[in-house]
């Protein structure tokens, strides 16, 4: 896909286009050239008729350019452009005589000898729908001549230009290869696949503050903070009872009022029943969010237990989500391991996303990999180029989709092998995403 910060330029043939003439008032003239003008002191008027699409979610910037290009003839010294007050008319039907009026002027151009494709800039042709208007000139025994939809690509166009608005943070996690996975790390990544606006961390335990954390360093470097921790000693029980309350409060107290993104026991399906993730959550929300409002906190899945044609499918979702009342965001670690696929086409992550769309709530995948390189094995080249092929394809389907706010890669090794973007297509792959990630 062309990257999504870059102008998008969409072009949009007429769906009618004819021209009629005071000399021939009941005349329909569909043909090769259409005429404005005055030829024999008889009034001679263009209509044109456009049907816009609707544009991608988060089209910005939106611009429509109503171009025609002239045949052989020489252009007039004055050529306008006026908008039409209804679209029920057809090219094969219209006449002087029934030739909806023209409304308000929209623009006026003056042609030279060297002129060949007239431009107007027309606000109106960027909204979805349907649009008509009348090409004229104020010249006496003098026409413009223009090339129709007849010619194909050079018949009169609507070209739509926009650009499409950064609606996701990128990010990722790192380590190097080795388990070890600090700041260095992480801007070692960032200067590889970057920029990254997120640093996805991990403590094997609550921490005593946020500055004791594996995130205390973020702020420091540029980064925004996804963060993630367990209860002592794993006690998903105790916590939910409120066992480790005071702890969690002084932590929460000391994260940055920054909108600092948090959970606590990330992909729990293998490690407690629904019941228990929701009472762990729903407890850990109500005073995480007591002690500090600005932390945003929601739960983050594992999307090889969602899919329902398995037999690790974990049964009824509902019985896994909290509620909206109890999580600001629902997130995914999503993963391919032996082949790249589409998220789109991904049963687990469908089987997640597909529920969770229905919540209304803020979607994040909080861990993405695909193709990991087994340990003692060689990448496949193979797979390296269709891994950077599905991170561009996946990219344009999130684009269209719109509905996920954060996209972090875990650029790290894990107990399945190497997930690392090492090669330099996906790691163009992935710069590419992240240039057009938001900032803020």
């Amino acid at each position: 896909m062309a990257d999504a910060a870059e102008v998008q330029r969409l072009s949009i043939a007429a769906a009618d286009d004819a021209y009629v003439s005071q000399q021939a008032a009941a005349t329909t003239f569909d043909t090769l050239r259409l005429t404005a003008g005055s030829s024999a002191g008889k009034r001679q008027v263009i209509y044109l008729k456009f049907t816009v699409p609707q544009l991608p979610a988060g089209a910005v910037e939106v611009e429509a350019n109503l171009v025609l290009t002239r045949d052989l003839h020489h252009l007039p010294n004055s050529v306008e452009l006026s908008a039409v007050e209804s679209s029920q008319w057809s090219e094969k039907t219209l006449t002087m005589n029934n030739a909806p009026p023209t409304g308000a002027s929209l623009g006026r151009v003056s042609p030279t000898t060297s002129t060949d494709d007239v431009i107007f800039k027309v606000s109106s042709g960027a909204a979805a729908g349907t649009h008509s208007y009348a090409v004229t000139s104020a010249a006496t025994n003098d026409v413009a001549r223009f090339r129709s939809s007849e010619y194909g690509a050079k018949g009169p166009r609507l070209v739509v230009t926009y650009r499409i608005a950064s609606t996701m943070w990128i990010g990722a996690a790192a380590n190097d290869g080795s388990g070890i996975a600090g700041i260095d790390v992480f801007n070692e990544s960032n200067a590889a696949i970057g920029p990254l606006r997120f640093r996805r961390s991990f403590d094997s335990g609550l921490p005593s503050s946020f500055q004791t954390s594996a995130a205390k360093d973020d702020a420091a470097n540029g980064y925004r903070s996804f963060v993630s921790w367990k209860p002592p000693n794993g006690d998903f029980v105790g916590a939910a009872q409120g066992k480790y309350d005071p702890q969690v409060i002084a932590w929460a107290q000391s994260v940055p009022t920054t909108g600092v993104y948090a959970t606590s026991f990330h992909e729990p399906e293998n490690d407690m029943t629904g019941a228990q993730f929701v009472a762990l959550q729903r407890h850990l929300y109500t005073v995480v969010k007591a002690a500090n409002p600005s932390i945003q906190w929601g739960p983050v899945y594992m999307s090889y237990w969602w899919d329902d044609g398995t037999n690790h499918y974990i049964g009824d979702k509902a019985a896994w989500w909290p509620g909206n009342d109890y999580a600001d965001f629902t997130a995914v670690d999503t993963y391919s391991a032996k082949q790249p696929v589409a998220l789109e086409n991904d049963p687990e992550f469908r089987g997640w996303y597909d529920y969770m769309l229905g919540t209304g709530e803020e979607m994040i995948i909080s861990e993405y990999g695909q193709y990991v390189v087994k340990p003692g094995l060689s990448a496949d080249p193979v797979k390296l180029a269709d891994r950077a092929r599905i991170i561009t394809e996946d990219a344009a389907w999130l684009a269209e989709q719109g509905t996920i706010s954060m996209w972090l890669y875990w650029d790290a090794t894990g107990a399945q092998g190497d997930w690392r973007l090492n090669d330099p297509e996906s790691q163009q792959a992935w710069r590419e995403v992240a240039g057009t990630g938001r900032t803020d």
